[in-house]
């Protein structure tokens, strides 16, 4: 009776111990996938800018009063050329090349000065001494096709340059301007305003087209 159960209990100690085995075999494979890893750099992304600011020297905005008959200033090309021109520097400040327009707004008072024909106020427009934005009482559109500015509309997108304008580069914007000799005397005390606004758009993916610098540029997509 008693070799039996001696029988019986090894026999169950060889079925744990075989068990065990088995599981510390088990254990041992799973623990045994080798592995590695390795870290890159960070890659880091900005985007460029795209701004313009103050050039100098100092701009000069014109405050002209009392003008008669025959007045104007120094570079129009006719009249008295006794009064001072109005001149804005402008200068590029962003970090990525960039187109530049103007875009030029006539304003009269309740006697407007600036009528849109030769005998009221005339304007001269140029870049850096170049060629004319606005010649008189007109401006050219993309098309190269003189058309008159309307009083309290604003012309757009006139094109400074078509070389990309690269970080601090300036620009001279000149007014000239004249109340010819033939001005009506229903001009007395007449008034007028133009005012100028410059912006900048990116070059890169932006072509500029058929634009000529000085006509309005409606090719490129103006931020």
């Amino acid at each position: 009776m008693k070799t039996k159960i001696t029988k019986a209990l090894l026999s169950s100690l060889a079925v744990v111990s075989a068990l065990a085995g088995a599981g510390a075999i088990s254990m041992g494979a799973a623990s045994a996938v080798f592995g590695a890893t390795q870290n890159n750099s960070v890659d880091t992304f900005a985007s460029g800018t795209v701004s313009v600011g103050a050039g100098t020297p100092a701009s000069v905005t014109c405050a002209v009063t009392k003008m008669m008959p025959g007045d104007s200033s120094a570079g129009f090309g006719s009249g008295s050329a006794a009064l001072a021109k109005c001149s804005y520097k402008v200068k590029y400040t962003g970090t990525s090349g960039a187109w530049l327009g103007v875009d030029v707004a006539v304003n009269g008072g309740s006697t407007n000065l600036f009528t849109g024909t030769a005998t009221g106020l005339q304007f001269k427009v140029s870049v850096n001494g170049g060629g004319l934005m606005v010649n008189g009482t007109t401006y050219k559109t993309i098309a190269g096709a003189d058309t008159t500015i309307q009083s309290g509309t604003t012309v757009q997108n006139l094109l400074i340059n078509t070389t990309q304008a690269a970080t601090d580069s300036e620009y001279s914007i000149d007014v000239e301007y004249a109340l010819p000799i033939a001005a009506p005397n229903a001009l007395q005390g007449a008034t007028a305003s133009m005012a100028l606004t410059f912006h900048a758009t990116q070059s890169a993916n932006n072509p500029i087209g058929a634009c000529v610098v000085n006509q309005q540029c409606s090719t490129v997509t103006w931020g």
